[in-house]
């Protein structure tokens, strides 16, 4: 089923199992938005449980930000289902994954104007830095993930409103000696690979002396400082626009992992030279496997609801570790499995990425 905006082109196909549901699509113009609807009748079978959640295929004007948003009816209250960045022309694949919808839904897609605060406010000071827009997304797994676990719960709606630089890598084991003048990695050798062995404090403290060495050479921008990722920061930028359990779409069966990730089915029981596998849409590589990542929060269960740059607890007893390791198997490398341990930990699991991010 095809539509067609006052912008250019938006394509909207709804898929579940080998049945097509693509029952009505509505066009119109919203002030200065355009705006398709569909209507998609999705099953369910009272009677075993099951619930059938439609796949929509979305496609809009690359470098374009858009809003998807459900509603129950047309005339009801429309719901934030998650910013979609579109990198290219290529179809984004979503799963609407809220459990409890109704028996119909109605999906439309809203184009967002550029924000000139959102934009990067300096060139990266390095060629390895991507420019991460803030925006919305849904933080967390549905009931309907059945490899889920219950620390991913419950879904929760994030709005990050400040953007900030991520790193395109995992710090690999050369960046890590250039700055801390050691390499503590079980697998080293290759300056290539992503440092680990590192715990939470090791890992802040890289971030503390890459700090004092580029404001030192002059390349640390006045009210800006390298940290790691919030824990929401970190999803979001690995969601890279879409609402699957991985960047590149839903995947039940693990069929195309091994294409975007070091997992234990590929990676020969150890970390890999970081870059190896394919990006997600904004460009980042290897957010599922090869060294499980440290966050900067507190691990909490999520709040649910709504909440707004969330930074987690301002105390606690673990730090959270997200995107799974070399060592992992396919469910443990999900955008949304999550870890807690202790912040002293230093295990040969667990690596970095860095952000460079505003000094709040």
């Amino acid at each position: 089923m095809k539509g067609f905006n006052g912008f250019g082109q938006f394509f909207a196909y709804c898929r579940m199992g080998s049945r097509q549901f693509c029952s009505l699509a509505v066009r119109s113009l919203a002030g200065a938005l355009g705006v398709v609807l569909v209507s998609v009748a999705h099953a369910q079978d009272s009677s075993v449980g099951l619930r059938m959640v439609p796949e929509l295929m979305l496609m809009a004007p690359a470098g374009t930000s858009n809003i998807l948003q459900a509603s129950s009816s047309l005339g009801g209250t429309w719901s934030n289902l998650a910013n979609l960045y579109f990198a290219s022309t290529n179809p984004v694949t979503v799963v609407d994954q809220r459990p409890g919808l109704a028996s119909q839904q109605f999906y439309r897609l809203f184009r967002i104007t550029a924000d000139p605060t959102n934009q990067p406010p300096f060139a990266a000071p390095t060629s390895n830095l991507v420019w991460i827009v803030p925006g919305s997304f849904l933080m967390g797994s549905p009931v309907q993930d059945s490899d889920r676990n219950s620390i991913e719960e419950p879904p929760t709606f994030v709005t990050l409103t400040k953007g900030w630089f991520m790193g395109q890598f995992e710090v690999t084991q050369g960046e890590y000696v250039s700055v801390v003048g050691s390499n503590p990695s079980e697998f080293a050798g290759d300056p290539k690979r992503p440092v680990e062995t590192v715990s939470w404090q090791q890992a802040t403290n890289y971030c503390r002396l890459l700090n004092i060495r580029e404001a030192a050479g002059g390349r640390l921008p006045g009210g800006w400082a390298y940290r790691l990722p919030t824990e929401a920061e970190w999803e979001f930028a690995a969601r890279s626009g879409g609402t699957n359990r991985f960047s590149y779409g839903y995947d039940t069966n693990y069929v195309s992992l091994g294409q975007y990730a070091w997992g234990s089915g590929n990676s020969a029981a150890a970390t890999q030279p970081v870059g190896g596998k394919q990006p997600n849409a904004w460009g980042l590589y290897d957010m599922s496997g090869n060294v499980s990542e440290w966050c900067m929060n507190w691990f909490e269960i999520y709040p649910g609801g709504s909440v707004t740059d969330p930074a987690g607890p301002a105390t606690g007893s673990t730090k959270v570790a997200r995107g799974g390791s070399y060592d992992d198997a396919p469910p443990d490398l999900r955008l949304a499995a999550r870890r807690e341990f202790d912040y002293a930990t230093a295990y040969k699991l667990f690596g970095l990425r860095v952000v460079l991010a505003r000094i709040p």
